[in-house]
């Protein structure tokens, strides 16, 4: 059945007795109220984005940036917020933005643009280069990942993700912020190599990577506490946690004049500041403060060879070791 079935015979009007025979009252009586006009126009196609009705190029665009905004938005999942207050230059959450919004120049993603050039890694010449493979995929990342001291970060999410971007969301989500800060120097370290390569041809080590990312990071991490004011020395007040997987002992010495004595003591905790273990000694007699100091380290050493531990980074108040 039509709507024309609806109307009087040759008349616009509507059949009272068949529209309230066919449909229920409320339906009967949207149904009439609706007008009948008279005169009948021809129909034609409406641009609703314009109020007079005509297609316009600037409507047209507008509508399609509405579109493609809307489906940026549903595409977004994950915690932006997380990812912008990692402890790391402004530079490297920058490049995590560009990771995880797909627009990272990869050899994959220029061919999408039909860019002409070879889909191939630069580093490798193996496999095709996108950003799982640039970041956890080639041969050469995991030994920057374990030089920076993250492999352990990174390997237990190699199995679990399959896309950079999630992995990133994860990182950022879950770690403390100062290693997710390192997660994120790691990677530009290793997309301007990668630049580095391609540009220059000028292949860099890979343990050299990892272990200059981190110090770029560190050196950021006191600059920014020393830019804060909150020291004004070579070494910060907050209390730096050693790489994952390692060790950090800090080490101290002090001086009794009343019962004339040279007291020193150690502590170790892991990456987390867990406590491990302390120690403490003391001698009759007052050393000299080098002397004290380097007391203080040696017997810590000793007490990290008992443990067996083959990572320890050692801290006092006047210098940093690194062992």
């Amino acid at each position: 059945m039509c709507v024309k079935d609806l109307l009087l015979p040759n008349i616009k009007q509507w059949d009272v007795g068949k529209v309230k025979l066919l449909f229920d009252h409320v339906v009967a009586e949207t149904i009439l109220r609706v007008p009948l006009v008279e005169e009948v126009v021809e129909d034609r196609l409406v641009w609703q984005e314009e109020r007079n009705g005509e297609y316009s190029v600037k409507s047209g665009y507008r509508l399609w940036r509405g579109v493609q905004s809307s489906n940026r938005c549903n595409d977004r999942e994950g915690n932006w917020k997380n990812v912008w207050n990692i402890l790391a230059p402004s530079r490297a959450k920058h490049l995590l933005w560009r990771i995880c919004r797909g627009c990272l120049p990869t050899r994959t993603n220029l061919q999408q643009h039909h860019v002409q050039c070879s889909s191939i890694c630069p580093w490798c010449d193996i496999e095709e280069e996108d950003e799982w493979h640039v970041f956890f995929g080639c041969i050469s990342t995991s030994q920057s990942w374990r030089a920076a001291g993250l492999s352990a970060l990174i390997d237990s999410r190699i199995h679990s993700f399959h896309d950079a971007k999630s992995l990133i969301f994860d990182v950022c989500s879950r770690e403390d912020r100062r290693d997710a800060g390192r997660f994120a120097m790691v990677l530009e370290s290793l997309w301007r190599s990668r630049n580095n390569v391609v540009w220059q041809d000028d292949r860099e080590d890979a343990i050299r990577i990892g272990l200059q990312a981190y110090h770029n990071w560190y050196d950021w991490f006191l600059a920014r506490k020393d830019h804060n004011g909150c020291t004004t020395n070579n070494f910060p007040l907050t209390w730096i946690p050693p790489l994952v997987d390692q060790v950090k002992c800090n080490v101290d010495a002090s001086f009794n004049n009343n019962v004339v004595t040279t007291n020193r003591g150690w502590c170790f905790r892991d990456h987390l500041g867990r406590f491990i273990r302390a120690g403490s000694a003391w001698d009759l007699g007052l050393y000299s403060v080098f002397e004290a100091e380097a007391t203080a380290l040696k017997e810590a050493i000793q007490d990290a060879i008992s443990l067996q531990f083959s990572h320890v980074s050692f801290e006092s108040d006047c210098q940093f070791y690194l062992l």
